[in-house]
């Protein structure tokens, strides 16, 4: 019998400016220290956009005009999710921010 197992990336939400590069996220959460959820990210510049974070040990590629302009046009769906550039996946580090499985 063979089991296939599919362990699904967190992803997290980025602000993509107009030449590619990326943004400060605004976050907004509950009212009560005791629910430690984030509720609303929003973009006050940039388009929102969904992007993968790293795995443990896995490290982004590294920001240069290269990158900006290949997530300005991999971005333009709405999404970093499974995109490759230089044969590595384009993560985001974790921030604390609100962390989603697909």
């Amino acid at each position: 019998m063979l089991v296939a197992l599919w362990f699904a990336a967190a992803v997290t939400t980025v602000c993509l400016e107009v030449d590619g590069s990326l943004s400060p996220v605004v976050c907004k959460g509950p009212g009560t220290r005791l629910d430690a959820r984030t509720e609303v990210c929003e973009c006050p510049t940039g388009r929102r956009t969904e992007a993968p974070v790293c795995a443990a040990g896995e490290v982004p590629p590294s920001d240069n005009r290269a990158l900006n302009v290949f997530r300005r046009k991999a971005g333009a769906d709405g999404s970093l999710v499974g995109d490759r550039f230089q044969d590595r996946p384009v993560c985001v580090l974790p921030s604390g921010g609100p962390l989603r499985r697909p």
